[in-house]
């Protein structure tokens, strides 16, 4: 009786060791598959080795996939931050349509005024294309303000698998449009300035070589004197412009603007007597200096002075201040009582040979690009020119320029000339 107690005993014993190790092996199985899958197979498990080398191996593959998951983690925020300083704007979405990226550059062209929402409804539209598998592209011109160009190109995004999303890119051409409408005027209103003396010129000529009267020869002689110093006039302004142009960083040195102003002054002095006009100048005080060109800073105020003469009327003043500002610039101001600019025309006002008033500008022997010399040598010294006006009743231009150290403090002597 004893006996078989004993041999039930043993028997129940092997019975749940057999039990107990097939449940190890089930369970290191199953964690030899889990392993596999998370090591995206770079760690199999065969079974072997017991519980205790499964979860060895599956400490080791769940190490992998935190490692993993870190990497690509700093990866995407890499990618981010590289997409937050592209200059264009990026809009990313999933292949269900939804936005998974903005960057700020986007967020600028898109958001809650009129225009921006069309440029945002511009973007949803082609997004939705390109998810459809077809890459579109699709201009802008919106008025702001400010008035922009955008051009906005959606591209669908995929892989091996298929097609994960699509993004769109959205492309400010402002001024790049700006660029291209100016060198177009510019070859267009050259040819013109040119044309018109240079036909001038030969149809006096033809006149001339058949013409007897010594009156008329005398009068004709002195039409062809005219149109030659209006050609060569045109062509000494380009020479400037071109020089001034590539001129980037003139030459610096301790300039006093009393000078300036005087050599400016007297080179306009004949033009404002002939045309009855009064020309009121302010001195700077004699100290009152910037560091630049004198020759440029000459011609700048010479061009400001000489371009309110003209659009004045006989009996007006054009009057001539310069000023230390509390911000550390000084400023050259003149201002007329002319015609006045409509404001249609200020953001053009300096390009070259553009003129508010066409037939004028010509009569009075202008060449439209007095303005663009003024505009360029002011960048030249790291300056500004700006300008404010009322139809009808005149403009006034300041040249900003840097101020030198030693004349900052210094203020204007308002003593009229």
């Amino acid at each position: 009786m004893q006996g078989m107690e004993i041999a039930v005993a043993v028997g129940l014993v092997a019975l749940v060791s057999l039990l107990v190790w097939r449940s190890r092996r089930s369970v290191a199985r199953r964690l030899g598959a889990l392993t596999t899958r998370l090591s995206g197979g770079d760690l199999e498990f065969d079974g072997r080795g017991g519980l205790e080398n499964a979860l060895d191996s599956l400490q080791r593959a769940v190490d992998g996939a935190a490692s993993t998951a870190n990497a690509s983690g700093a990866g995407s925020d890499r990618l981010t931050e590289v997409l937050e300083h592209v200059f264009e704007g990026l809009v990313i979405c999933d292949e269900t349509g939804e936005v998974v990226h903005r960057n700020q550059r986007a967020a600028e062209y898109i958001g809650t005024r009129h225009s921006e929402a069309i440029a945002a409804e511009s973007v949803r539209r082609l997004l939705h294309e390109a998810l459809a598998g077809t890459s579109s592209t699709q201009t802008l011109d919106l008025f702001g303000p400010p008035r922009r160009t955008l051009t906005i190109t959606a591209t669908p995004l995929g892989n091996e698998r298929g097609q994960v999303g699509a993004v769109a890119v959205i492309e400010d051409v402002s001024e790049r449009r700006r660029l291209e409408a100016i060198r177009r005027d510019f070859v267009a209103n050259i040819s013109h300035e040119l044309k018109t003396p240079i036909g001038a010129l030969g149809l006096l000529a033809e006149t001339l070589a058949a013409e007897e009267d010594p009156a008329t020869i005398r009068r004709f002689v002195e039409r062809m004197q005219v149109e030659s110093f209006r050609v060569a006039r045109i062509i000494d302004d380009l020479l400037d412009l071109s020089r001034i142009e590539a001129e980037e960083a003139p030459r610096r040195e301790l300039v006093h603007l009393h000078l300036v102003i005087a050599e400016a002054v007297e080179r306009v002095r004949t033009m404002a007597q002939h045309k009855g006009i009064t020309l009121e100048v302010h001195e700077p005080d004699a100290k009152l200096t910037v560091l630049g060109d004198r020759r440029q800073l000459v011609s700048a105020v010479h061009n400001l002075l000489e371009n309110a003469l003209k659009y004045s009327e006989k009996g007006s003043t054009v009057r001539l201040e310069v000023a230390a500002a509390v911000d550390g610039t000084t400023d050259v101001v003149v201002s007329d009582e002319g015609i006045g600019i409509p404001s249609r025309d200020l953001e053009r006002i300096f390009e070259r040979f553009y003129r508010v008033d066409h037939g004028r500008g010509r009569d009075s022997g202008g060449t439209g690009l007095g303005l663009a010399i003024v505009r360029h040598i002011a960048n030249n010294h790291g300056g500004d020119v700006v300008v404010s006006s009322q139809e009808g009743r005149g403009s006034t231009f300041t040249l900003r320029l840097p101020a030198s150290v030693r004349s900052r403090s210094l203020p204007s002597n308002a003593d009229a000339r």
